[in-house]
């Protein structure tokens, strides 16, 4: 794989977890939708959301009780920035992102191809929800 092979827009196909005993989940539902956009000059967006999140009733962007901020936060996942390509993993260089203790850091995927399609997994675990998984998504090219 070299890295010409990554510059794309990729739409989400499937994000899930699997924890230390092999029992696989999907955060975002089985319908998550998303795109990873690879840029040729190194910056990218990674962007996924449960479907059916719940409208604001208030229709404020700024506004929501802080019901409709959790719910529509624990439904998303979003960061971005500067991106390199080792010949084995993508390492992501965090700018921005929803979760506020990736700003800054890095973080790193095994990048695999199977026909059009691009499988990222995550080097170590990820906690969430108190509990060890290695993540995946798979994604396909636009």
């Amino acid at each position: 794989m070299k890295e010409h092979d990554l510059h794309a827009t990729w739409d989400l196909q499937r994000f899930w977890f699997t924890d230390d005993s092999g029992v696989e989940v999907e955060p975002l539902g089985t319908d998550a939708v998303g795109s990873l956009i690879l840029s040729a000059d190194r910056q990218y967006a990674f962007t996924m959301m449960r479907s059916g999140r719940t409208s604001y009733r208030s229709g404020d962007l700024l506004g929501g009780t802080s019901d409709e901020k959790s719910e529509a936060a624990g439904g998303y996942v979003s960061f971005g920035g500067s991106w390199s390509f080792d010949g084995e993993a993508i390492i992501f260089g965090i700018n921005y992102s929803l979760f506020p203790n990736w700003v800054g850091a890095q973080q790193k995927r095994i990048a695999s191809f199977s026909g059009d399609e691009l499988l990222l997994q995550t080097i170590g675990a990820i906690l969430m929800a108190g509990k060890s998984h290695h993540g995946a998504a798979r994604w396909r090219r636009k």
